[in-house]
Formats: structure tokens, C-alpha cells, sequence
């Protein structure tokens, strides 16, 4: 489980939320009454969402297309949770120490 109290626990939080947020507002498009006040409440969100993407940059010193691909993560149904999945997946192996090149102390690793 990850903690809200570090940046990478809001920043997933906060994209699980905007990424469900999205597609009920592609759902609601055919109810117009529903939408307007859908649309809002993403649009908030999104606003905290790009928040926490400008905390993980700062913190995590992610790179131009990290940053490119979080931020259209929140535009695009679905994909902002492959973004998150992308952005964690890194930085759990950047703490792990993990390296593309065998060293001998990774061969004893099981």
C-alpha cells in the first residue's frame, strides 16, 4: 500500500482518481446535466493532479517526457494508469539499485 504522506503515494492516488474521473466524463457526455457537474470536479482534480506531477519532478528529478507523458496522462481515458504504473515501476528500480548491466554482486542476487 502506498502512503499518501510521500510524494509518489499522492501522485498515484491523485492519477487513479483523475484517471477514473476521466472516463465518468466520457461516460457522461450523453447526459448533459451529468456532465456539468462531472467536468468541474475533474477539471479540480486534474489541477491537484498536475500538483503532485510538479512534486514528483522536483523530487524524483524525472526527465522532459516523464513529465510529457504524466501530464497527457490526465487528458487521455485509461492511460494515466499506465503512466503510473510506468513512473513507479522506475522509481522502484532506481531505489532497488537496479543496474542494465550485469555486476557480479547482481549474479548472487536469486
Amino acid at each position: 500500500m502506498t502512503s499518501p504522506t510521500t510524494a509518489i503515494g499522492r501522485y498515484r492516488i491523485m492519477a487513479w482518481v483523475v484517471g477514473t474521473m476521466l472516463i465518468a466524463v466520457f461516460v457522461a457526455i450523453p447526459f448533459q446535466t451529468v456532465e456539468t457537474v462531472i467536468g468541474p470536479i475533474h477539471g479540480i482534480l486534474y489541477i491537484i493532479y498536475l500538483a503532485t506531477v510538479v512534486q514528483m519532478l522536483v523530487v524524483y528529478r524525472l526527465g522532459f517526457w516523464y513529465f510529457v507523458g504524466m501530464v497527457v496522462a490526465g487528458w487521455c481515458p485509461f492511460v494515466s494508469f499506465v503512466v503510473e504504473r510506468l513512473v513507479t515501476r522506475r522509481l522502484a528500480r532506481a531505489a532497488a539499485g537496479y543496474t542494465s548491466t550485469p555486476t557480479f554482486e547482481s549474479d548472487l542476487e536469486p
